[in-house]
């Protein structure tokens, strides 16, 4: 079952309304890589690009091809991640075809 509510409840009136929205809460946030390291990471790399800019006084360019490098680098890593701590998550986008044919026959 796959439910989208833009103002989902998180009161629990009973246990079982407690475990399951616990879990969601949980493997929600874990799925999406929250950590306090990973803010302090992503703050010191904004700094030190901002530092590199005030130094050069200008931004790296970068070609399209390299801009289309990183992108598919991070979506594999993302892709990584998400595959390694879905938790009671199954993923369902993008659509897997060899798995969907494998299935099937």
């Amino acid at each position: 079952m796959l439910e989208v509510n833009h103002t989902p409840s998180f009161t629990t009136d009973t246990p079982l309304d407690k475990q399951i929205k616990r879990g969601v809460i949980k493997d929600a946030l874990t799925l999406m890589n929250l950590s306090v390291n990973n803010r302090i990471k992503y703050k010191n790399k904004k700094k030190a690009e901002l530092q590199q800019r005030v130094l050069t006084g200008k931004k790296i360019k970068l070609t399209p091809e390299e801009r289309q490098a990183i992108f598919e680098k991070a979506q594999r890593e993302r892709d990584i991640w998400e595959n390694a701590h879905l938790g009671g998550y199954e993923k369902i986008y993008p659509f897997d075809v060899i798995k969907y044919k494998i299935e099937r026959n």
